[in-house]
């Protein structure tokens, strides 16, 4: 017996149109956006109202979540600047995520 993968749409139908996946997908940006406001508004008080998480398809289909952080200080609390340490809030979240 040979396999035949033309009908293989695990691809399609998991990661492009499962809605199980984008509540996940979702919680995680959710989680991501409460831990950004937690942080910036202990170290700043900035920011702590202006973070959203967003979720859906991507520009490939894909289902991706985003924690998107606007204000005037958004950028330089992960990048930092030349008299303040950047605090990687998103990229140590990221980190705890994928283990």
């Amino acid at each position: 017996m040979e396999y035949d993968g033309a009908d293989f749409d695990l691809d399609r139908t998991f990661m492009r149109e499962s809605a199980e996946l984008e509540r996940f997908v979702h919680e995680l940006a959710e989680q991501g956006a409460d831990r950004w406001a937690a942080r910036s508004k202990w170290r700043t008080g900035y920011n702590a109202t202006s973070v959203q998480a967003l979720s859906g398809p991507g520009d490939d289909g894909r289902i991706e979540g985003v924690v998107y952080a606007h204000g005037h200080y958004a950028r330089f609390r992960e990048h930092g600047t030349r008299y303040n340490k950047a605090e990687h809030v998103m990229r140590d979240f990221i980190r705890d995520i994928e283990g």
